[in-house]
């Protein structure tokens, strides 16, 4: 089976060279440094280097690391980001997620069907005027 990749919105570069989303990362007081994390919806593992530290509610800045643009401009919303992710019958789906550190919540969005991941995915269910449909 064909995992899925995961590009930017803006220059459509792949995301995940291996088995790892990547993402350049600035903190709220301008740290800036990579965050890798897992490809599967709905699982929150973050790699990064011990010396870049995250604060759980601190507001992050998620930048792709090929072409620099804002993935949190990509989206309407100021504390969701947006990629797109194409699935292995190369179905395109919007990846939208959270900006906020220890905030669990991804949406898969294909239209108007959206399906939610993590505990924290009520938390913006209003934003697409309804519940999401499954």
């Amino acid at each position: 089976m064909k995992e899925n990749d995961f590009l930017c919105p803006q220059c459509r570069g792949q995301l995940k060279p291996n088995n790892k989303i990547i993402f350049s990362v600035k903190t709220k007081d301008g740290s800036v440094g990579l965050m890798l994390l897992s490809p599967h919806l709905g699982e929150y593992s973050v790699v990064k280097h011990k010396s870049f530290k995250l604060i759980d509610g601190e507001h992050l800045e998620v930048y792709c690391p090929i072409c620099h643009e804002n993935l949190g401009d990509q989206h309407e919303h100021k504390d969701l980001a947006k990629v797109l992710m194409i699935n292995g019958e190369d179905k395109e789906y919007e990846i939208v997620f959270s900006l906020i550190v220890g905030q669990k919540c991804t949406y898969k969005v294909l239209g108007e069907d959206v399906e939610p991941f993590g505990e924290d995915a009520d938390e913006y269910f209003n934003f697409w005027g309804e519940a999401p449909t499954y």
